[in-house]
């Protein structure tokens, strides 16, 4: 069954707390209401049904923190099936912790240095992460964005930047929908002075004292950022799973440090 006889344009899907829901029984990928509702193939993979062992288990989709090439391939081909494109289309940047995001025009694996990119072509975008907050961006006319929002990026507004580079594709902004994928929450995002200082020169809202200790909630910052390049607070869904919280569900790397798995959030452009 693919994803688009699944989930057609316009269908409803039963809402929960979170922004997103299962796509398979297996719960290996999710997927967000708010752009199902739109028939965009997205989603987002989770760390159950892949065959990778150890601390990478088991759907393991990073290559870089040594994991076995082989299986991470295995893994990706499994979340291309159930995402409905192809693995060998899939355009990915060597994230950085930045602010850059790319056009795609063509594929390409891992040629430029970003954490972000935009198309309108019939093509899948993907950023991974472990804890940063990724943002999938649609208009629901074929032009779509993928972001790794770390807290770097976060602060330096690439959510804002990403709205830009849609409209500089075309996109009309009230049309855009936005969704934060799962990431470390207000609730385990805990931080010294220095960067919640950075946070709280912009947004003093998303900085949170508790028990002794600081968080910064950047759901809410990155919700608040999306908000002020012009979306409609109806068309950002900022309630992701937290990543530190769900160990069977997601990797944290705030939680269990180097040599684990990574999620990948992807979204397919054009005419999906």
């Amino acid at each position: 069954m693919s994803f688009v006889s699944l989930f057609p344009k316009g269908e409803a899907l039963q809402k929960t707390e979170s922004s997103w829901t299962p796509f398979d029984k297996q719960g290996s990928v999710l997927v967000a209401p708010l752009l199902v509702e739109l028939g965009v193939r997205h989603g987002f993979s989770t760390r159950v049904g892949g065959v990778s062992t150890g601390r990478f288990s088991s759907l393991n989709l990073g290559r870089n923190w040594g994991d076995n090439t082989e299986y991470v391939k295995q893994n990706l081909e499994r979340v291309a099936h159930l995402g409905g494109f192809s693995a060998n289309l899939l355009s990915q940047v060597r994230q950085v912790h930045g602010t850059d995001i790319v056009q795609i025009e063509t594929p390409e694996s891992f040629a430029r240095e970003a954490d972000g990119l935009v198309t309108q072509k019939s093509l899948p975008l993907g950023v991974l992460s472990a804890d940063c907050v990724p943002l999938l961006l649609s208009d629901g006319q074929g032009r779509v964005a993928a972001v790794h929002a770390g807290w770097r990026g976060s602060v330096a507004g690439i959510a804002k930047g990403a709205v830009s580079e849609l409209t500089n594709l075309g996109a009309d902004v009230r049309n855009i929908r936005a969704v934060l994928g799962p990431s470390i929450g207000p609730c385990c995002f805990q931080v010294q002075q220095d960067v919640a200082s950075l946070f709280a020169s912009q947004n003093p809202r998303v900085v949170l004292s508790r028990n002794g200790h600081t968080y910064v909630d950047l759901w809410k910052f990155n919700q608040e950022l999306l908000l002020e390049a012009g979306l409609s607070v109806q068309h950002v869904a900022a309630k992701p799973l937290c990543t530190c919280c769900e160990s069977e569900l997601l990797y944290s790397f705030r939680r269990d440090g180097t040599g684990i798995g990574q999620h990948l959030a992807f979204i397919v452009g054009g005419d999906t």
